[in-house]
């Protein structure tokens, strides 16, 4: 294979849909190889809907998924001069015209069509002006489209990198728009501009673009371009098999960064969304998938997005792939910057994790990090390693009121002095000294856990307590049952 050169191309309207997202690390990863280049370019000829800060939420996104472009970014709100240029030479060589009919002409054509049962297409009315006639127009400030002269009878027949061989009669659309009447180029046209002056030799992109194909193949052949291979990447649906939209739940890179999501595990992820590597290896690198990748291998079916099937990956990214270090780090990170989308008590925890040291951190998550799949998870999970005055939980309420609040007063009482008085204390001391407490006060063993449970966290459930004696230590633990024995008065 020769030169490949993919783009990415989004449109400012929103931010980065999974299904974009994907057609972007399918577009990164064919180039990549290939030993080819991506480009990135903003299609933003949309000026109402387009936005300056979805283009940058778009791009920060992007490189935190670790798409890395080697061009642009390109926006085709500054290139309209180049536009404008290609549109003379079209109308120049006939293959455009002005086209002076009225939105009520168009409607009414509309209507009859309807009417008559048969799709709706342009009927060509302005096609055969004569110079004069064009000249009367443009001199009484009529407004106007400029149309591509479809030639009649034409079926285009195109390979599909994905679907197969592909074809289209002309018939089925007409003369279609290229400049609308305020004087902005439109999609179809520009995208075929741009891709030829940016010598884009594969075009990877949504199915929904299928249709699209045989109006850009007229194009380049008309301005003499060399045409691009295409590949036409399935739909996502959602796990009811619908097309994937909000209902499903988060639909945006962005969302996923937010819940904690980790950009390798969505990367990854995303990957295997009708595509699979022949080795069958799921957990892969991002230079894994770029020496396995093969555009041929991608499924022609629709691919389900299955939300337990990333959640499960990013909890494996979590537990196995990523350093201890590096994802201490990320932890906090996330709570810096996303800690306000939590709920109010992870947001007190939020605060005391990042009150604590990094060592201290990196030590707790060393423990727990097979219980928390997504960094959201983190300040739940590990509530007790970071706060002392927590409240008691209806169920430790209820818990006391079973034990009595006199037996659970000496449990707590006999277990501080055995603490108060030993030299070195830990996981192992704790487990001991529960025991003779137990054997002490001739209870069980098991009600005297849950009680000591109750004294140091306010749960009833959680974390081993031994693991957590071991990492916050004898002092955290006196003050923890001295609080309780207040609580308990």
């Amino acid at each position: 294979m020769g030169k490949v050169k993919t783009r990415f191309a989004p449109s400012p309207t929103g931010f980065l849909h999974l299904g974009n997202a994907r057609t972007a690390i399918f577009s990164y990863l064919f180039a990549k190889h290939h030993g080819g280049q991506l480009v990135l370019r903003i299609e933003d000829t949309d000026r109402e809907r387009s936005k300056k800060e979805f283009e940058e939420a778009i791009i920060e996104d992007l490189k935190w998924l670790g798409i890395e472009w080697d061009e642009g970014p390109y926006r085709q709100s500054e290139r309209f001069e180049i536009y404008k240029k290609y549109v003379d030479i079209l109308l120049e060589k006939g293959y455009a015209y002005r086209c002076f009919c009225t939105q009520e002409e168009l409607e009414a054509e509309r209507e009859k069509a309807k009417k008559e049962g048969r799709p709706y297409r342009y009927s060509g009315k302005c096609r055969h002006l004569s110079k004069e006639e064009i000249e009367k127009n443009l001199k009484e400030g009529k407004p106007y489209t400029i149309r591509f002269r479809v030639p009649d009878g034409r079926e285009i027949v195109f390979n599909d990198l994905i679907k197969g061989e592909v074809r289209f009669n002309v018939n089925d659309f007409g003369d279609f728009v290229i400049v609308r009447s305020d004087g902005s180029p439109v999609y179809n046209f520009v995208v075929v501009i741009d891709d030829a002056l940016m010598g884009i030799t594969h075009v990877i992109r949504g199915e929904d673009h299928l249709s699209n194909t045989p109006k850009q193949i007229l194009l380049y052949e008309a301005l003499g371009f060399p045409i691009p291979k295409f590949a036409h990447l399935p739909i996502i649906l959602g796990e009811d098999r619908s097309k994937l939209s909000k209902r499903h739940g988060a639909v945006s890179v962005r969302q996923y960064r937010i819940d904690g999501y980790l950009p390798e595990a969505l990367l990854n992820f995303l990957s295997l969304l009708g595509w699979y590597p022949k080795d069958g290896k799921e957990i892969l690198s991002k230079e894994e998938l770029i020496e396995r990748f093969d555009i041929e291998d991608i499924h022609n079916a629709p691919a389900v997005f299955n939300r337990e099937k990333l959640y499960w990956m990013n909890g494996v990214y979590i537990r196995e792939v990523l350093d201890l270090e590096d994802l201490t780090q990320r932890v906090i990170d996330y709570l810096k910057q996303y800690g306000e989308n939590l709920s109010p008590e992870d947001q007190k925890v939020a605060k005391e994790i990042l009150n604590k040291p990094f060592e201290y951190v990196k030590e707790v998550v060393s423990k727990v990090r097979d219980s928390f799949f997504t960094l959201k998870e983190f300040p739940a999970r590990t509530k007790p390693f970071f706060v002392e005055d927590y409240t008691l939980s209806p169920e430790a309420e209820k818990h006391i009121e079973k034990v009595t609040p006199e037996v659970a007063k000496n449990i707590a009482q006999l277990f501080l002095e055995k603490v108060k008085g030993a030299e070195t204390f830990g996981g192992e001391e704790f487990k001991k000294f529960a025991k003779e407490v137990a054997k002490e006060l001739k209870l069980k063993p098991g009600m005297v856990f849950k009680t000591l449970r109750v004294a140091l966290t306010g749960e009833t459930q959680g974390v081993g307590l031994d693991l957590l004696a071991d990492i916050i230590g004898k002092d955290s633990v006196i003050r923890r049952l001295e609080r309780f024995l207040t609580l308990l008065k």
